[in-house]
This record gives C-alpha cells, sequence and structure tokens, in this order.
C-alpha cells in the first residue's frame, strides 16, 4: 500500500524532527513550504522529505492555505493521502493494516488535544512523551485529513480547513479509532510564543474574515486555558 503524507509547514523546526520520525514509518512525506526560513527544510530534506515551495506572501493567510490544501493531492497515485498541518499526528497503531481493511473512503478520525507541561526531548516519537489530552471535537466536529484520492474529486476544505464538502464515491468513516493527535498545547511558553508568532504573521483578509482568531488571544487567556485544560486530561496513549 502506498500512502502520501502532505504537510503544509512555516518554521516549524521544534516539531518537524518528530513529524519526520512519524509520517515515515508508513508514508512518503511531502512538505509544502511556505515560507519557512528557519532549519524546517534542512531537517526535513535531511529525513527523507519532498520539498514543494509555494511563492505565496510571507504571512499567515487562510485563503492562501486552503487553496493548497486543496490542490496538492490532486495528482497522486497513492492508494490513500493524508493532508495536515505540521502539528496534526494521525495515529494508529496499525494505520497500513487498519486501511488496509476498510472499505471507507474518507476518514475523519477522532481529534485528541494533546498537551504536556515542557516540551518534548524524546528522541523517539513525540507521543511516547506527549501522551495525555482531552478527546473532543475539532472547532465542534471531526477533521477530515485521511481519503483515498482515486475516489475523491474535490476535497473543498473551508478557510481553516476545518470543514470539507468532498465530491466523488464519498463513503465516510466519522470518529473511528484512528486519532489525529493535535500536538498544539505543548507547554505554557510554547503555546504563547507560536500564538504570537501566528498572529503577527496574520494576513489582512484572515483579520477581516475573523479567520483562525484565537491565534490573537492574549497570553493571559491562553495560559488560563491551559491550566483548566491540564485539569481535565487523561491519558490518551
Amino acid at each position: 500500500m502506498k500512502i502520501e503524507t502532505y504537510i503544509l509547514v512555516n518554521n516549524e523546526e521544534r516539531l518537524i524532527a518528530y513529524i519526520m520520525r512519524h509520517y515515515t514509518q508508513f508514508s512518503h512525506v511531502i512538505i509544502l513550504d511556505n515560507n519557512s526560513h528557519d532549519q524546517t527544510i534542512p531537517v526535513a530534506r535531511s529525513m527523507g522529505a519532498e520539498i514543494w515551495k509555494y511563492q505565496v506572501p510571507d504571512e499567515m493567510n487562510d485563503k492562501v492555505n486552503m487553496d493548497i490544501k486543496n490542490n496538492c493531492w490532486k495528482k497522486s497515485k497513492a492508494d490513500w493521502v493524508i493532508v495536515i498541518d505540521a502539528d496534526e499526528f494521525v495515529y494508529h497503531p496499525d494505520l497500513v493494516g487498519f486501511l488496509g481493511k476498510t472499505s471507507a473512503t474518507l476518514i475523519a478520525p477522532q481529534w485528541v488535544e494533546m498537551y504536556a507541561e515542557k516540551f518534548p526531548t524524546t528522541k523517539g516519537q513525540i507521543y511516547e512523551e506527549v501522551n495525555m489530552g482531552r478527546v473532543g471535537h475539532c472547532h465542534g466536529h471531526s477533521k477530515i485529513n485521511l481519503f483515498r484520492p482515486s475516489e475523491i474529486r474535490e476535497m473543498n476544505w473551508d478557510a481553516g480547513c476545518h470543514n470539507a464538502k468532498p465530491i466523488g464515491n464519498i463513503i465516510p468513516l466519522l470518529e473511528c479509532e484512528v486519532k489525529t493527535l493535535h500536538m498544539r498545547w505543548l507547554s505554557k511558553e510554547y503555546i504563547i510564543a507560536r500564538s504570537k508568532y501566528t498572529a503577527d504573521r496574520m494576513s489582512a483578509i484572515n483579520k477581516r474574515m475573523g479567520w483562525s482568531f484565537h491565534f490573537a488571544w492574549e497570553p493571559e487567556k491562553l495560559s488560563t486555558i491551559f491550566d483548566e485544560d491540564m485539569k481535565t486530561i487523561t491519558k490518551i496513549l
């Protein structure tokens, strides 16, 4: 079985080795580079990634990101493709075996927000160290990120790529034993710094439309959310 993983990145040097170690276990990784200028691309390339660079403005623009994700996979000859952001780890202990048995053509894994007191330093898989989280929904619903390109003609993700209106031979599988581990809350320091970085790059259209507004939350709000969420996390893996 051939699986391709398409990962949209911008300056992800703190996560990129974890991303590569996870996805190269079962897939060919294609990095969709949106103006990275740190060590993200050298590290990804050294670990076997194929790099696609996009000549787009150096800003957080959900319209651009939506267009990239809606089109990057369309020439794929793989059996399955995964299209994700750099902090999303699609996980199953035997993903290849699972995909080989399902009759579904697209999958919305169970969404899990993962949390850590300190940013991980393991040399292994990130979820070996970060294994606590909160099972829930992504913006109120499951997020489709895994599908058969031979059966799907269009994904039609909207801004933020949380909602999709796929076209093709639609046989969905929702909230199954496959998980998307969302590695965003990787210490209070990390979530505050990463949110500020993204907010500082926010495009005019994002501000006008209110897209990705959560990145502009004040550090005090993020700190409070982090502390409250940490009271409710349980062991996921």
